[in-house]
């Protein structure tokens, strides 16, 4: 069978930038989906619940559905379809669908629970957490204590009497011990309408942002450290306090030790040290504000070193005034 990647490559030859509805499919096959994978309905359906839910799409449906469409066909024509036949012709373009906004969440809620029951079922554990009144998380654990975290928007489509989950905004993998799964494809939504699409290993951070209803690319990490990411960095740890103790993490730790030992340093207020406090402080306060937004500890060290650093320069400012 087809992999995603040979699709993408036949829409290469088709010039996507001349399309916008080809751009935001070959940049979905490109940037998001998997590339290794068989191309398949489950494929184009994923496609479908990600772009739909940008409101472009939702006005464009029959442009998106026209191209896609036929450059599907186009594809398929070239390929054994064998069994894949009656699965291929039951595909539901946009210009057969219905989004609809889910406006409850115990209406949200039970949808999540109703889509995850088989794997209820097969002994994984699933909770479902309110993030917004647009959105819930659902965290899945295995037997093998591994973790895989979704979140889906309050939006799904609707098939014949059903209702289906829009593609999940944020898709994530975890090892037993709560640290991303090495070489897993993560997905994650960032500010401003983007995504981050990403792996990592013993080296650092590799993917991309795509960012707008056609996902393009706007940004690249290679071998980049979490935490000077920013916004990846920042959404990831808004996604993780729902479940994971800030007590046991990696970055969560440095920060305390750095205010503390900020802290400290105010009793020699060198020129160095006060320097090196204010730095301290300004990374406290993006933590507090961005990361661990809330925190009672971090709130107190940062409030404590902030007071601490304005008291050790209130003697220079008097100073300056006297000499006036």
């Amino acid at each position: 069978m087809a992999s995603v990647s040979q699709f993408a490559q036949y829409l290469l030859k088709l010039d996507p930038q001349r399309n916008p509805a080809r751009l935001t499919l070959f940049n979905f096959l490109k940037h998001v989906a998997e590339p290794t994978l068989p191309f398949s309905p489950a494929i184009l359906q994923a496609f479908y619940g990600r772009a739909l839910q940008f409101d472009y799409w939702q006005s464009e449906y029959q442009s998106l559905s026209d191209t896609t469409r036929a450059d599907v066909l186009g594809f398929l024509k070239q390929q054994p379809l064998e069994h894949q036949a009656d699965a291929w012709a039951q595909i539901r373009h946009p210009d057969t669908l219905q989004v609809v906004p889910i406006k409850l969440f115990q209406d949200l809620q039970e949808l999540v629970e109703n889509e995850h029951d088989p794997r209820r079922r097969s002994g994984e554990q699933i909770k479902v957490v309110k993030l917004s009144d647009t959105q819930v998380l659902v965290a899945i654990l295995a037997a093998t204590g591994a973790l895989e975290v979704k979140v889906y928007p309050n939006l799904a489509i609707v098939l014949g009497a059903h209702l289906r989950l829009m593609s999940p905004v944020t898709h994530l993998h975890y090892t037993p011990s709560f640290e991303l799964m090495p070489h897993a494809r993560q997905i994650l939504e960032g500010s401003l309408l983007t995504t981050h699409c990403f792996h990592v290993d013993l080296d650092g951070v590799y993917g991309l942002v795509v960012r707008g209803h056609t996902l393009q690319k706007f940004e690249t990490f290679i071998r980049a450290q979490m935490s000077e990411t920013q916004d990846l960095f920042n959404s990831l740890k808004k996604i993780e306090r729902h479940f994971i103790d800030p007590q046991s993490d990696p970055d969560y730790q440095e920060i305390v030790t750095r205010l503390e030992r900020a802290n400290r340093l105010l009793s020699l207020p060198t020129v160095d040290n006060m320097a090196t406090a204010e730095r301290a402080l300004n990374k406290g306060r993006l933590y507090l504000k961005n990361a661990f937004p809330n925190d009672r500890l971090l709130g107190l060290l940062v409030t404590h070193l902030d007071y601490g650093i304005s008291q050790k320069r209130r003697p220079e400012a008097s100073a300056g005034d006297a000499t006036q």
